[in-house]
């Protein structure tokens, strides 16, 4: 039943689950925990919007409502994993 907004787009992943661990086991050298903490909060959407694409729903408005949390999901997922990608090239971290 879920209705599905064909024109969105939702924001190409930047970084992969493989990624986001290695960040998240960082050990700052200096006390600053920004790159785990945006790396959490990046591991969070990314489960919240895989989560909401596949809710069920109950009736057409369930499905207008778990439409809307993906795409906003995905949306801010996209403004976080982008600020997280600044902050990982400001703080010469190496992903590879």
């Amino acid at each position: 039943m879920r209705t599905i907004d064909r024109d969105f787009e939702a924001p190409k992943r930047i970084f992969s689950t493989r990624q986001i661990g290695k960040i998240l086991e960082l050990k700052p050298k200096v006390d600053c925990e920004c790159p785990n903490h945006l790396a959490s909060i990046v591991s969070s959407l990314c489960a919240f919007e895989e989560y909401s694409k596949n809710c069920e729903d109950r009736n057409e408005a369930d499905a207008k409502i778990h439409s809307m949390l993906y795409r906003e999901t995905a949306n801010a997922r996209g403004v976080m994993e982008d600020a997280l990608k600044k902050l990982c090239d400001f703080e010469q971290i190496a992903l590879d």
